[in-house]
């Protein structure tokens, strides 16, 4: 079914799939993206590339990704797509070890068909556990897809999968945290907070998102490399941003006094240039004083003024 050596491209249903495999003795990459990754049917015309695909090909490195065609209503559930899928895991049989990874609704997409595809594992980014509103009524983001579903969309529930899945996520965001706490084979999980439902552009912006993502590939994420490059978010100006959301409750009182210490560092040195603001209040200064001056001195000629029209009325 898979063709080797060569990047191929096909559209199954609405959704594309791409991929390249040049070693089946090496591991297989299965990807899903975020839902901010939705493609156009004009993208996929003009061969825009599936979320994740380059990334793993220029390395030379076992890729297939899907990428969803449309928008919000997509949730990679269709019929024909399923039955691909059930083809498609006969012929992942042959890699020695085949690895999801999934952002968002991709972690959602990528639990909800782990167990058809025989995933050994997988790493899911802030994954969404359910799109079914009723099931996950905390979370705002799904009323917006709820109000999208036509008829019972209870089968939208990843959170059932029994492959071993590695989740990363912000516990003090609490619709992450929920749908995270659902997941019932969830063996291991790091935890970032304060960036909000941004964990994979954090780790992005921190440096972090590549390493782990190619060490999760070659066996585990090192638990104190993560922690010790996760302490760089405090320079991320929506991480502060995403803790003055957080109830003060959920905080304790030292940790808000960090948060706010760091916060008013990172403003300072954002926003306050000494040299700027000196050279400014001299500017305002020599204004105000040439101003005075100039008061001042048009005081004197209009008081010689009236005293030269006294006289004359005088000496009239």
């Amino acid at each position: 079914m898979l063709i080797e050596h060569q990047t191929v491209r096909l559209q199954v249903d609405n959704v594309l799939v791409q991929y390249h495999i040049f070693d089946t003795n090496e591991p297989v990459m299965v990807t899903f993206p975020p839902n901010c990754q939705a493609l156009t049917q004009d993208q996929v015309d003009v061969d825009k590339q599936a979320w994740s695909f380059q990334f793993f090909s220029k390395r030379k490195m076992n890729i297939i990704a899907f990428n969803h065609i449309g928008g919000d209503d997509h949730y990679f559930d269709s019929f024909i797509f399923a039955q691909f899928l059930q083809k498609l895991s006969l012929a992942l049989q042959q890699f020695p070890k085949r690895i999801g990874y999934g952002v968002s609704k991709g972690g959602f997409a990528t639990a909800f068909h782990a167990d058809t595809l025989k995933l050994d594992k997988a790493l899911l980014l802030m994954p969404v556990s359910t799109y079914w509103q009723p099931a996950a009524p905390w979370d705002p983001k799904l009323e917006k897809h709820f109000q999208l579903q036509k008829g019972n969309m209870s089968h939208l529930n990843a959170s059932e999968c029994k492959t071993p899945l590695t989740i990363i996520y912000d516990p003090l965001y609490k619709p992450d945290a929920n749908h995270k706490a659902s997941f019932k084979s969830c063996i291991a999980s790091y935890r970032l907070p304060g960036v909000g439902h941004r964990i994979a552009r954090a780790l992005a912006d921190i440096g972090l998102l590549k390493d782990i993502i190619l060490a999760f590939r070659e066996g585990d994420i090192d638990s104190a490399r993560f922690y010790q490059a996760a302490r760089k978010r405090r320079y991320l100006s929506y991480y502060f941003r995403s803790l003055d959301k957080v109830h003060i409750g959920t905080v304790s009182k030292k940790r808000l006094a960090i948060i706010y210490l760091h916060k008013f560092y990172r403003y300072k040195e954002q926003s306050i240039d000494l040299d700027k603001i000196k050279a400014r209040l001299q500017e305002s200064v020599c204004k105000r004083l040439d101003y005075v001056c100039c008061l001042v001195h048009g005081k004197k000629i209009l008081a010689i003024r009236n005293v030269a029209a006294g006289s004359a009325l005088v000496f009239c």
